[in-house]
């Protein structure tokens, strides 16, 4: 069994992975920095080791475009490490709260922060604008329903909403020390919203 099918094979009873994979188009895809994050998470929880006994090979340039798919594989095996395979979704949302905690912390993340001064909404277009920048593949709209009061609408979002996307969400609020709270609905497994409350 190859590096890649064991690590299907960690997961698969546990989430759709199994099912979203062939619906995902091959062009579909994401900047290295995010496979690269995945690492620096596990690694920070003590799973390195383990996940690159999954996949000895990487090697993901930062601003080159992968595929999806990988990292779909990558991310669900990271979090089944972090957390447990029964609790592959928990896991995901831990990755990616870190990684928005590990960004917000970076020297950019800083600046950026200091630019958008705390506020929720100028933050909330950033992450819409740069998720257009790190991906080539689906759509995130932005509909602001009062000053405090924002949803995020997903359109072919291949990266799991309920799970990985919100943790992304969350962390980032967390990090920059506005507490927000969020509802997620999901259309279908690629398709849906969150609505950001503070």
């Amino acid at each position: 069994m190859s590096p890649h099918e064991r690590a299907l094979t960690l997961v698969a009873a546990h989430c759709d992975i199994e099912e979203r994979l062939p619906l995902v188009p091959p062009s579909a895809a994401m900047r290295g920095f995010y496979f690269k994050a995945i690492e620096k998470q596990v690694a920070t929880r003590g799973a390195l080791e383990p996940y690159r006994a999954y996949f000895p090979a990487d090697r993901f340039g930062s601003l080159s475009f992968h595929s999806i798919r990988e990292y779909l594989v990558r991310i669900a095996c990271a979090g089944a490490l972090v957390a447990s395979p029964e609790r592959v979704h928990e896991g995901m949302s831990i990755i990616a709260m870190g990684n928005a905690r590990a960004f917000i912390e970076s020297m950019l993340g800083r600046l950026m922060l200091r630019v958008l001064s705390g506020d929720p909404i100028r933050l909330l277009e950033q992450a819409v604008a740069g998720r257009r920048q790190s991906t080539n593949y689906g759509h995130w709209e932005m509909v602001r329903h009062s000053d405090r009061a924002v949803e995020i609408i997903y359109r072919q979002e291949y990266v799991w909403i309920e799970s990985a996307i919100a943790g992304a969400g969350l962390g980032t609020f967390e990090a920059c020390g506005l507490p927000v709270h969020m509802e997620n609905q999901l259309v279908d497994r690629f398709n849906g919203s969150s609505l950001l409350t503070w």
